[in-house]
């Protein structure tokens, strides 16, 4: 559910950028801004105390039903401790997950590229080393936008 949001609202957000790029002569000089823009803030973001506080509670998904399960009423705990685990995963992929809008939605390639790279920095004892390689290309990335288009 709380994936289905966040890409609700990227679409939506996204639909609303190339509405007013689609009459402004700025954006449609410019537009290769917003790509680096968003390469950047991924890139960024990859050193950032959010990212690794969300990425700490999405490693361990049994500890994190086991600390918050009471088993007063089950569906709704279900539920909400769901939510919960969603907002977390959410929060921790989010600007690596807004980086398709750049490479390209509809590539299989890159969104395998870009699953397998979170499944990593998720799962493998060397994710949280994956940080600085991982932001320096996102830099590298919007800087070659910046210089392709200058």
């Amino acid at each position: 559910m709380v994936w289905l949001a966040f890409g609700i609202a990227a679409h939506l957000v996204d639909a609303g950028i190339r509405w007013a790029a689609a009459g402004s002569g700025w954006f449609v000089a410019h537009g290769a801004l917003v790509g680096a823009a968003v390469l950047a803030g991924a890139g960024l973001f990859q050193w950032s105390a959010l990212k690794y506080r969300c990425l700490d509670e999405c490693r361990t998904p049994f500890g994190f039903v086991a600390s918050r399960w009471h088993g007063v009423s089950p569906a709704r705990e279900a539920l909400r401790i769901g939510i919960d685990h969603g907002i977390f995963c959410v929060g921790c992929c989010w600007a690596l997950m807004l980086t398709m809008f750049v490479v390209g939605i509809g590539s299989v390639g890159w969104m395998l590229a870009l699953a397998a790279l979170m499944a990593a920095e998720k799962n493998l004892p060397f994710g949280r080393h994956l940080r600085t390689p991982v932001g320096l290309a996102l830099l590298a990335g919007s800087a070659a936008i910046l210089v392709a288009n200058a």
